[in-house]
């Protein structure tokens, strides 16, 4: 077999063609949005915070001076690259990560779907909403976006090919990913579990490869996790939020998924009640959709997507993660990549041999267009802190 010919396929120039339009698209909706400058939150002073004290002492520390220790390292050490510029290097990780993001999950698209499909789902990632918010914000998401998106194309990568080189990346940045952001572990717990559905004969013949593969992973988690627990100024308190949370939460993904589909409103009708509804239908439909799929990886991805989704449900019911759409929005968009590949496998089975089906679905195309556009304008507003 020519290992090398569905990665020429991707830079054939027909699809070339796509894929520059597709970048020239993202990078213009996140010029504009970031040209302001990155807006803050919370976690941004602490982030802001650990960077500098990094720099100057060579120590993690919070804006308060007790140890960081709530957040992966990764992010932080690499703001501290940036020095007295550290917003200006910020914003040129923010758009370079995030162009990442849709060059990793454009090529999957190109392996994994047919032709128009594939363009079809590329323009729909260079519409990533999500990605324009996170990009935005002094927040590791566009990174750990970034490092999932390579770690899908590497994994992949060595499941056509068996070559050791792919594995060893695949290996360094699911390493790195939980460092970005400790929500990682739900995505390589997913990859567990789709390598199970999806792989089990690779699983019996490269078991051993694979074992190493996840414990070097997991001593890198567990080792960070270990050391924060130690260092941490008080102890994590895990209170659940009980039924009214669980239902409220179900809701917001609810309310975030349906989003990337169709214009809805959080307030007024439809009531919160029917999000919450929608969740478990969304989330079936996803998992019926990777079921069906001729190839094993998209397989993989639903298994992904899915332990993501309900692992951060779970966070958010113990009150260990924000609780609200937004926080939501932010979470879900590391999953983006994924949920774009499962519906561009959909939307080409619906239009295989019926022109209407091709019609709606260019239409449709102009929702998540006018979506991009009027978020890139938001952000582009919000107030940006001085120095």
């Amino acid at each position: 077999m020519n290992t090398a010919a569905p990665a020429a396929a991707f830079w054939s120039r027909p699809r070339a063609a796509v894929a520059a339009a597709a970048t020239a698209l993202l990078l213009s909706l996140l010029l504009y949005a970031l040209l302001p400058g990155l807006a803050r939150t919370a976690d941004s002073r602490h982030y802001l915070a650990a960077a500098a004290s990094f720099a100057e002492t060579g120590q993690l520390l919070n804006a308060d001076g007790t140890p960081y220790a709530s957040w992966g390292p990764l992010y932080p050490l690499l703001l501290a690259l940036g020095g007295r510029q550290v917003l200006a290097w910020a914003t040129a990780l923010h758009v370079l990560a995030s162009l990442l993001c849709l060059w990793s999950w454009g090529y999957l698209a190109a392996q994994l779907l047919p032709r128009r499909a594939a363009a079809w789902g590329l323009l729909l990632l260079a519409l990533a909403a999500p990605w324009v918010v996170t990009a935005k914000f002094v927040w590791a998401e566009a990174g750990f976006q970034a490092l999932f998106g390579l770690y899908a194309a590497a994994l992949h990568r060595w499941l056509r090919t068996r070559r050791p080189g792919w594995l060893g990346a695949a290996t360094v940045a699911g390493l790195l990913l939980p460092l970005q952001r400790t929500s990682g572990v739900f995505l390589l717990l997913g990859v567990g579990v789709g390598l199970l559905l999806a792989y089990p004969a690779e699983l019996r013949r490269y078991g051993c490869a694979l074992l190493l593969h996840a414990a070097l992973i997991g001593s890198a988690a567990g080792g960070w996790l270990w050391h924060a627990q130690q260092v941490a100024a008080r102890p994590e308190v895990y209170r659940s939020r009980g039924w009214p949370g669980l239902r409220e939460t179900l809701g917001d993904y609810g309310y975030v998924l349906t989003r990337w589909l169709v214009p809805v409103q959080q307030a007024g009708w439809p009531k919160h009640w029917l999000f919450e509804l929608l969740l478990p239908v969304l989330l079936l439909a996803l998992a019926a959709v990777a079921w069906r799929s001729r190839q094993a990886f998209l397989r993989l991805l639903g298994a992904v997507l899915l332990t993501y989704i309900l692992g951060h449900i779970g966070l958010t019911v113990l009150s260990r993660a924000g609780g609200n759409v937004y926080d939501v929005e932010r979470y879900a968009a590391a999953v983006y990549g994924p949920f774009v590949l499962l519906l561009a496998e959909a939307a080409g089975r619906l239009a295989a041999g019926r022109r209407w089906a091709l019609l709606v679905l260019a239409c449709w195309l102009a929702y998540p267009a006018v979506r991009a556009v009027r978020v890139a304008r938001f952000c582009h507003q919000l107030p940006v802190p001085p120095r």
